[in-house]
């Protein structure tokens, strides 16, 4: 399956510089992007994806299909995202979303216009696209509980040591003055490094290929 995938994004790659304009995009759209425990992601994935977060935010125009890093970090928002519902689901854990839902379908015409686009473009349902931000708010929501079981103490060590490091920085000021801020700032830093590090516990875990850096 993977060699399969690798030989139809080179055909992507190919097309882009001497196939049609239609070609191109029909090539595009059915490429495969990456896969992760054995499930596909899409090109028309990752461009369905962000079209969503466009809708999301209000930002224009709803379609715009994105190429290189920009796509490639589309596609590996989709993989972390894949790989937390799937950690969710070996620790039998289940959040509840559907006030999040419901509110997300309810933000007004503008919104509902955008949706209708995201349809007539690329062929998708409202049940296509229910089940998008579903697994969107899941994965947010369990990443966000995650970040608060992380509760990291910082000893007077640590802070002074961090002050000592970078004394020249805060130009004559007393340590008592900033250690308020220096722990909150190292609270941060350690937040983000047991982030970091679970993050690679589930690339370790579940088996990721990336197509689009091959």
């Amino acid at each position: 399956m993977i060699g399969a995938a690798s030989k139809c994004f080179l055909v992507f790659v190919l097309a882009c510089s001497s196939g049609s304009a239609q070609q191109t995009r029909t090539l595009l759209v059915n490429g495969t992007a990456a896969i992760i425990n054995k499930k596909v992601v899409t090109i028309q994935d990752a461009f369905v994806f962000r079209a969503m977060q466009r809708v999301k935010s209000g930002q224009e125009p709803i379609i715009l299909e994105e190429e290189g890093d920009n796509l490639k970090k589309t596609v590996q928002k989709i993989v972390f995202e894949e790989m937390v519902l799937a950690e969710m689901k070996s620790l039998q854990k289940g959040v509840n979303v559907q006030n999040e839902f419901s509110k997300w379908f309810k933000e007004g015409k503008e919104q509902k216009k955008g949706l209708q686009i995201i349809k007539q473009r690329y062929g998708v349902g409202d049940a296509d696209l229910a089940q998008i931000v579903t697994r969107t708010l899941t994965a947010d929501r369990f990443v966000q509980m995650k970040i608060e079981t992380v509760t990291p103490v910082i000893t007077e060590d640590e802070a002074q040591k961090y002050f000592k490091r970078n004394e020249a920085q805060f130009r004559g000021r007393s340590y008592e003055s900033l250690k308020p801020n220096i722990v909150v700032l190292l609270k941060k830093q350690a937040v983000q490094k047991s982030l970091e590090e679970w993050v690679r516990s589930l690339k370790e875990k579940y088996e990721v290929t990336m197509l689009l850096e091959s």
